[in-house]
């Protein structure tokens, strides 16, 4: 029978572990770190190692959770060391490491590449080769790139920069995990073997797209631009926007430049995250001694745009550009509700998240950017009645943005979201009696009772019982809900089997568990009382904040004796309703057009028509009002606000540049109230005057009670 080939990494592999000179197991990550490859290479070479191993009559040891070791004498490990430099290495390549090679390689080269390179490169046969070459063509059409073999001439791809660059992101991405990509360009240049150029293309994919010398240099340049900016951003969000720029630097020392469209730029360009860019492409600029041009500093804008940045307080109040989004957040807890017959509406904090989230996630989608989710398989697997309920109601959002696909990295972050939420609401809320059974002893049932207790807040470990005679009335009795046993148990009363040091698979399971338990409970008792109100007093309130009180006092009253209501307005087309409406708060003409510029810009960023309540909220941000203005405008009829959408009904809104934070928090209650409620959409359509400014009036006067009251509560 035929001995079996190893590949030079699985030689590299199973020299580790001989010269492993004790007996403590190795875990697959120590490998995977040594030699600079993922995990997920190191566990598809275990099977070969494994069979070489035990036709050469090794004892290979494989603890699941520890790791791995040879249990060998000190002279065998030495033994298979040396049958190791003997052993004629068989170089193979997985066809998805040949395909990582081939298309690195046709995606950084400016020239065509002979097909002979591959044959010589691979070691593998012309058959094999045009078989590769038929995934790859299939892979490459997804970013419009096509694949040309000319005889005689070679093989190279064409497509634009934009799309090359995006096929080389997603080549990256698909070949490292989250963690193992942080730690490569974290520290880059370290454990790069010098040699074989075929294991450093196919294991250290990421340099054979960029130098890495560009790497370490952006890496640093980048890391000072956010010092220097107070940029607060994730390190998926760091290491995406590392990677970007080193391939843009890298394609732009090859006179490769990316283009993007005149009013797109434009746009871009009066959107706060431009000035980011634009420092963070100057600071690149120095570090490399080149001039980055504004089309490539548009593309840093849209990934910080699609960046997922760290919020610096938990609170997060609605600013006018959430009104879409919060409609569609609210649309899905509703959804939500129904589809896992949970209340999802009265937690606030889960509306405040979806926004957060989707404010980034959205536009990563609309501009055709990876959304990359580590914890994908995680979830579908361990909270896979979460992710399937979510997949059932993400259609909403197609229809509402008219976004043909979401990815499945998607739907598991919102899945995240509304998996909080229930944990938040009945993990963490609602109490879970407990016993435990460990027959192996007192002390060991009191170790697991301790653990239990630590891990998990809301799980109340009532006392250890035997798992000889269990008494199941007694404790129904006391209201037991669980038994968390070392042993299997048969009961009536929901049992789960753990093992007595609580590894990481038994607080998953634990978790999920009590996740049911305590939603069961919830739905038995009705529990829906909300949290006390806690009335933080403070013993004394500074002069300034009574000042800033009575000042926002009368710019509340100055708002809303401004506010106007305009009918029967005769206008064709959007264009002209913008026109009309940059006249009403006004001071001149020259006023009106800066009005209307910006109006215009803040429309071109997205639709002003709010779908579900058939409205166009025209609104901006201008130096030309020094407080908020609020206009409600009927037309006489019809006009189109986009390809797809009609109305005859419009509110304008306007905000200084330099907001009040009660400013932005009044227009979020006005926003919010046009989602919420339904009667206030009415008025505004077919409300009298004086209806219309009456349900003004409400609003705000509401808004007005909640924050005397607030100054009452530290006053008293």
């Amino acid at each position: 029978m035929k001995k079996k080939k190893i590949s030079s990494r699985q030689k590299q592999i199973i020299l580790i572990l001989a010269q492993n000179h004790s007996n403590e197991s190795i875990t697959i990550s120590d490998i995977a770190k040594e030699l600079n490859i993922s995990t997920r290479t190191v566990l598809r070479d275990m099977s070969n190692i494994e069979n070489w191993l035990d036709e050469n009559d090794f004892k290979f040891v494989k603890k699941p959770g520890v790791g791995l070791y040879l249990d060998e004498t000190l002279d065998n490990k030495q033994f298979i060391i040396e049958l190791l430099q003997e052993e004629k290495i068989e170089k193979s390549y997985t066809k998805e490491e040949r395909k990582r090679f081939i298309l690195s390689n046709l995606l950084t080269s400016s020239e065509p590449i002979k097909s002979y390179y591959f044959y010589k490169s691979l070691k593998i046969s012309e058959g094999t080769l045009n078989n590769d070459f038929i995934d790859i063509e299939e892979w490459l059409e997804d970013f419009d790139i096509k694949l040309i073999r000319k005889p005689g001439t070679g093989i190279y791809v064409e497509g634009s920069e934009k799309d090359i660059r995006s096929a080389q992101v997603r080549l990256i991405y698909n070949s490292f995990e989250e963690q193992e990509l942080i730690n490569l360009v974290k520290n880059v240049g370290n454990n790069i073997q010098a040699n074989n150029i075929i294991e450093i293309s196919s294991e250290n994919r990421l340099l054979n797209l960029i130098d890495k010398s560009i790497i370490k240099k952006v890496e640093s340049a980048l890391s000072q631009s956010i010092k220097e900016t107070s940029l607060k951003i994730s390190d998926s969000a760091f290491i995406g926007l590392v990677v970007h720029i080193s391939l843009a630097i890298q394609r732009l020392k090859n006179g490769e430049t990316i283009s993007m469209e005149e009013d797109v730029l434009n746009e871009l360009k009066c959107i706060e995250q431009f000035k980011t860019a634009t420092k963070i492409a100057q600071q690149i600029g120095d570090e490399f001694g080149i001039e980055v041009p504004t089309d490539e500093i548009g593309y840093i804008t849209m990934h910080l745009r699609g960046s997922k940045l760290r919020l610096e307080t938990k609170d997060h109040n609605f600013s006018l550009d959430d009104v879409e989004l919060m409609n569609i957040s609210k649309k899905l807890i509703e959804l939500a509700t129904d589809e896992f017959g949970f209340d999802f509406s009265s937690d606030k904090r889960l509306l405040n998240d979806l926004v957060n989230h989707l404010t980034p996630s959205l536009c990563r989608m609309k501009m055709g950017m990876d959304i990359r989710n580590p914890l994908l398989d995680q979830i579908k697997t361990e909270y896979k009645d979460v992710y399937d309920g979510v997949a059932n109601i993400i259609y909403i959002i197609k229809e509402k943005l008219d976004i043909d696909d979401i990815p499945e990295s998607e739907i598991a972050y919102l899945a995240m979201h509304f998996g909080s939420c229930m944990e938040r609401n009945l993990i963490e809320d609602v109490e879970i009696r407990a016993v435990a059974c460990c027959p192996t002893g007192i002390g060991t049932s009191r170790f697991l009772m301790t653990q239990l207790q630590k891990k998990f807040s809301n799980l109340k470990m009532l006392d250890t019982i035997s798992a000889i005679n269990i008494n199941e009335e007694f404790l129904k009795e006391q209201g037991i809900d669980l038994i968390v046993s070392t042993v299997e148990l048969e009961s009536s009363i929901k049992t789960i089997v753990v093992s007595p040091l609580l590894n990481l698979d038994d607080v998953k399971k634990i978790r999920h568990i009590l996740r049911k338990i305590a939603k069961d409970k919830v739905f038995k008792r009705d529990i829906r009382a909300s949290q006390p109100i806690q009335k933080h007093k403070n013993k004394q309130v500074e002069k300034d904040e009574v000042m800033d009180f009575m000042t926002m006092s009368g710019n509340i009253v100055e708002f809303f004796k401004s506010i106007e209501v305009h009918e029967d307005v005769e206008c064709d087309d959007l264009e002209e309703l913008i026109n009309y409406s940059s006249f009403i708060f006004a001071k001149d003409s020259k006023s009106a057009l800066r009005i209307q510029k910006d109006l215009k810009r803040r429309i071109n960023i997205s639709t002003p028509f709010v779908d579900g309540i058939n409205i166009a909220l025209l609104h901006c941000m201008t130096s030309e009002v020094e407080n908020i203005r609020y206009a409600s405008i009927r037309l006489s009829k019809e006009i189109m606000i986009d390809e797809e959408n009609r109305t005859k009904y419009a509110l304008f809104m306007l905000i200084p540049k330099e907001a009040k934070d009660y400013q932005r928090e009044l227009l979020s209650n006005i926003s919010e109230n046009l989602i919420e409620d339904d009667k206030f959409v009415d008025c505004i359509k077919h409300g009298d005057r004086e209806d219309i400014k009456g349900n003004f009036k409400s609003i705000v006067l509401d808004f007005y009670i909640r924050k005397m009251k607030v100054l009452s509560q530290k006053i008293d």
